[in-house]
This record gives C-alpha cells, sequence and structure tokens, in this order.
C-alpha cells in the first residue's frame, strides 16, 4: 500500500512538474511567438504550384497584353464616321465582334460524303445557277451568300438529297434570303418562271417551310461579303479593287471547301490578293487592327485563291457567270486582271489549306 501511495505521489508530482513545463513553455510562446508547424511534403508541393501558377498567370498576361497592342492607333474609323448614320458608327465594332462569335455556329462539314445523288460539279452548277438568279432579279451581294449558306446548311443537315430537287432547294433558299435582305423581294410567281415551272407554288412555299426549320429559323450567319466590304471601307480602297475582292470571293462560293473556311478569314485574304494582284498595296497595320488578323495568317488562304483563279477556268471552264459577270465594263473587267504567279503545281486541287477547315 505504501509503495502504490507513494507511486501516486509521484505521479502527481510528475503531473504538477509537467504543468509547470507547459505554463513556462506557454509563457515563452507569449513572449517568442508560436512555435513554426513542420509542413507536409503535399503542403510544399501546392504551395510550389500555385506560386508557379501565378508566375505563368502574369507572364501569359503579358503576352496578352503584347498582342493587344493596338497596330494602328492613330486611326479611329468608326470615329470618323460617326456623324453618319448609315455607317452605325457606335456599334460597327460590337456587331463584328458579334459575327466573328457567331461564325462557329454555321459551320458545315463536306457534306458531298452523304449526298451520294450528287456529283462533283452538281455543288458548282449550283453557284452558277444562283448568280444568274441574283443578276436577274438584281439582288444584293449579301442575298446571294446568304442563300448559299443557307444551302450548305440544309444539305449537310438532310442527308442524301436527290438531285432533281436541288434547284427547289436553291431557289428556297434565294426566296428566304431575299426577304431577309432585300426591300423588295422577288414574288413566288417570278421564282417560278425563272425555274422555267420545274415546281409549282405550294412547292416552292412548302420547301420554305421546311428549309427554315432545318436551320431552326436562325437566318443571322455571318457572312464573308459584309466583311469583305467592312475591311474595304476601314482601309479606304477604291471601287476597283474591292470589285476585284468580290470577284474572288464570289468565285470561292462555288467551292465547299472554302465555304468551310472562317468568313472573315475569307473576306480578308480575297481583299489582300485583290490588292496584290493591282499591285497597289499589301496587308496594312490598318487592316490587321480591324479585321484581327495578322499577314501571315492571311496569306497561306490568298496564296490558295490565287490557285483557285487560275485552275477553275481549267477545271469548271463551262461555269462562266461569275468571270463573266465580272469581266463587265460596270465592273470594271476586274476578271482579266492578270493573278498572281500560281505556287501550287496544275495538279493541285482547288481548295485552302486543309489546317483552316472548320469540322
Amino acid at each position: 500500500m505504501y509503495g502504490l501511495r507513494n507511486r501516486n505521489v509521484n505521479i502527481q508530482n510528475t503531473d504538477n512538474a509537467l504543468g509547470a513545463v507547459k505554463n513556462n513553455l506557454a509563457s515563452k510562446d507569449a513572449t517568442i511567438g508560436v512555435p513554426l508547424k513542420r509542413k507536409s511534403g503535399m503542403k510544399i508541393a501546392e504551395e510550389k504550384l500555385h506560386s508557379k501558377k501565378k508566375q505563368h498567370t502574369a507572364e501569359d498576361e503579358e503576352l496578352e497584353d503584347i498582342e493587344n497592342i493596338d497596330p494602328a492607333p492613330e486611326v479611329d474609323f468608326d470615329k470618323e464616321t460617326e456623324n453618319d448614320l448609315t455607317a452605325v458608327a457606335h456599334y460597327a465594332q460590337d456587331i463584328f465582334k458579334y459575327y466573328r462569335h457567331r461564325e462557329n455556329f454555321f459551320k458545315v462539314k463536306n457534306y458531298m460524303s452523304h449526298q451520294t445523288h450528287m456529283g462533283r460539279d452538281a455543288r458548282p452548277t449550283l453557284v452558277d445557277w444562283l448568280v444568274e438568279v441574283q443578276e436577274t432579279f438584281e439582288l444584293n451581294h449579301e442575298t446571294l451568300y446568304l442563300a448559299v449558306k443557307l444551302i450548305d446548311l440544309y444539305l449537310d443537315r438532310v442527308p442524301r438529297v436527290k438531285r432533281e430537287r436541288l434547284q427547289l432547294i436553291a431557289s428556297a433558299s434565294v426566296f428566304i434570303s431575299s426577304k431577309f435582305d432585300e426591300r423588295s423581294p422577288p414574288l413566288i410567281d417570278d421564282f417560278i418562271y425563272i425555274s422555267q415551272d420545274s415546281y409549282d407554288r405550294e412547292e416552292l412555299l412548302s420547301m420554305e417551310r421546311e428549309f427554315l426549320r432545318t436551320v431552326n429559323y436562325d437566318l443571322g450567319a455571318p457572312i464573308s461579303y459584309r466583311y469583305l466590304r467592312r475591311f474595304a471601307r476601314v482601309s479606304k480602297i477604291e471601287m476597283s479593287t474591292l470589285t476585284l475582292a468580290r470577284y474572288i470571293l464570289e468565285t470561292s462560293l462555288m467551292f465547299l471547301d472554302f465555304c468551310r473556311v472562317s468568313e472573315s478569314l475569307m473576306g480578308a485574304a480575297s481583299l489582300l490578293l485583290a490588292l496584290r494582284m493591282k499591285k497597289i498595296g499589301d496587308w496594312t497595320p490598318v487592316l490587321q487592327k480591324y479585321s484581327g488578323y495578322k499577314q501571315q495568317q492571311v496569306e497561306p488562304l490568298m496564296f490558295a485563291l490565287n490557285h483557285m483563279i487560275i485552275k477553275r477556268k481549267q477545271d469548271f471552264g463551262k461555269l462562266e457567270t461569275i468571270y463573266k459577270k465580272y469581266s463587265h465594263e460596270i465592273f470594271f473587267e476586274v476578271a482579266n486582271t492578270d493573278s498572281l504567279p500560281d505556287i501550287f503545281p496544275s495538279s493541285h486541287p482547288i481548295g485552302p489549306p486543309r489546317d483552316l477547315l472548320r469540322n
């Protein structure tokens, strides 16, 4: 018992001693601060990673600032035209920014693989006929470009369309796009007449309804022609040069793969090619500012368009509506302008660089 009692006393004394040590440590903590805790390896790794992320973010922001440097700070085209009500200068930048955002909503694939009833010449022939219709009715260029876009969207989403329905589809596309872009669109009877009664009134109206359902009633597709006009205006290019760029861009409508490239880039490349064909200029800081593209981004597509102008005569010589249209003096006979030297062999197919195709 005595031993146990003494042991209890010793334990109690030990507890008292430990308490004194704790109090002493607490007193030291109050004067010299709380001792540092040892960090785990995971914690150290996380802090290093966080530090690297912060550093990386700072570097990215610096690069972004460099990219966002205005290449032509002395030029503000929209400020110059703010008193022109037709220029909608206060909204122009936002409008084209919105167009760029919308481009990806209207992408089309190479639908020819599932359009088994369409041969190689079917689509170029269809576009050639659409240009005739545009000239006959004196429609806006925007109407033509939207009609081609609608046809591509329809053929991309509806498989195995029969060849005999293509003219009806093309007529419906112009019928719809003219309502969207024209102040006085052609009448239904006009379309029946130019088709030589290939379809009747009810068939065209039925096709119109089917078309609208297929494209989900969304007709606000960005078109390359609008970009071209914008780029030409901000760089104050004369009408003959713009018309040459129109000829290049309109010819590209014949080829599906060019219609699978960004519309803004197509507008930029056609203008650059026109400038070089006329030997009056090159890609400028102003064009870079308002297009968002540097020269090295535009040139590969420009050379492909130059090859297209040369090779179209070889491959599709019978489809000359666009060429004849722009050979007229009203259009400054721009179709007769000499092309640039072709960097591609004559056997090279018509089309853009593959990395520019949107899927």
